[in-house]
């Protein structure tokens, strides 16, 4: 174990950075019924992401109270919530972000974001973004993967090197 310890303090600064993994994509993705390719090569461990999902497409949320909505973006700005349920686009690549307590993880953010692009007479015209330093688990099921993002310090990502 101390062999261990002593291993990861000499590790140059170059190579942790290298393995934290760049998660960057847009939803819904170019092909239909699939996942960006960006989710589709995720690995279990530290995970800078960086998601912006735009209609049709909508994540659910987990209140703090336990219950669990869709994101209703009638203003712009960040939205709380427990836990996010995104929509990948394919039925065998499913995704739960749980975006933790701000004042720990103050890099992890969920936003209605202004597009005006999406606007309508009755829309205020978004897309969602859900950005943040995560480590990803996966969990095999019959037929697909769902992965769970954990939330880390922002520190863990070398956010702000």
């Amino acid at each position: 174990m101390r062999a261990l310890i002593l291993a990861l303090a000499a590790m140059p600064a170059g190579q942790a950075m290298a393995d934290v993994q760049q998660v960057i994509a847009s939803l819904p993705g170019d092909s239909e019924f699939e996942a960006p390719e960006a989710l589709q090569t995720l690995a279990e461990g530290p995970a800078w992401l960086d998601l912006t999902i735009a209609p049709p497409l909508g994540p659910s949320v987990q209140r703090e109270d336990g219950s669990w909505s869709g994101i209703v973006c009638n203003r712009h700005g960040e939205v709380s919530a427990k836990s996010v349920s995104v929509p990948t686009g394919s039925n065998h690549l499913l995704l739960e972000i749980r975006p933790g307590s701000p004042d720990r993880h103050a890099a992890n953010m969920l936003s209605c974001n202004y597009a005006p692009a999406y606007s309508t007479d009755t829309d205020l015209g978004h897309v969602i973004r859900i950005k943040g330093c995560y480590f990803a688990n996966s969990v095999s099921i019959p037929t697909a993967i769902q992965w769970i993002l954990n939330p880390l310090p922002a520190g863990d990502c070398h956010a702000g090197d």
